[in-house]
């Protein structure tokens, strides 16, 4: 029996950690359930498995359930006994666990925009929440710009990082990422040529 995963497809960290395992060599092992999660409109089926309906989950052979992406990338990759992706015994360790959070919170300041301006009904947006959520975007895009993930590895940062890129790429219309980060292009674009992007990709 494999294990299931459960994510939305729009979701970058259910992303990130259906990346993952196909990085890990564990595509056959891992079967992916759409798992749809929406503000206001309560999952109660989806609640059985996690009791705060987010995404992702991980839910073993023996029924046991792993919630949040870093939790689970991380048992993937002691599962196979890697130590690539999350740098173990590196002397950069630390620095990829830096840029592995860093890159998270990105994503997670993305959807929050992405909320605010997309679900949040018209009379209760708050555009002030939404600049302040884009202007914090835009200082990690100049951080990772002038400090650029190069490791000669593909690490869970690296994973971490191309993921938001992407999101910003097809949930924000005026998103300019690509002209205020324009180093992080040339390393994003074979990223996400690579079958685990092409594949995990969402549709519309």
């Amino acid at each position: 029996m494999p294990l299931t995963l459960y994510g939305s497809p729009a979701s970058p960290f259910a992303r990130t950690v259906n990346i993952a395992s196909q990085e890990l060599g564990l595509s056959d092992d891992v079967r992916v359930e759409a798992m749809p999660v929406k503000p206001t409109e309560p999952n109660r089926a989806y609640q059985q498995v996690n009791p705060l309906r987010r995404v992702p989950s991980l839910k073993l052979e023996d029924g046991t359930v792993i919630v949040d992406s870093p939790v689970i990338c991380e048992y993937l990759a002691e599962r196979v006994g890697d130590t690539r992706l999350f740098a173990r015994g590196a002397p950069d360790r630390w620095r990829v666990l830096r840029d592995y959070a860093m890159a998270r919170q990105m994503a997670e300041l993305a959807v929050a925009a992405r909320y605010e301006g997309f679900v949040r009904p018209p009379d209760r947006r708050w555009d002030a929440w939404t600049e302040d959520l884009m202007d914090k975007i835009e200082a990690g895009l100049g951080y990772f710009n002038t400090v650029l993930p190069e490791r000669g590895r593909l690490t869970i940062a690296d994973i971490a990082l191309a993921v938001p890129l992407d999101y910003l790429t097809s949930r924000f219309a005026v998103c300019t990422w690509l002209r205020r980060a324009p180093y992080l292009v040339p390393w994003w674009e074979p990223l996400a040529a690579r079958p685990s992007f092409q594949s995990t990709r969402p549709v519309g």
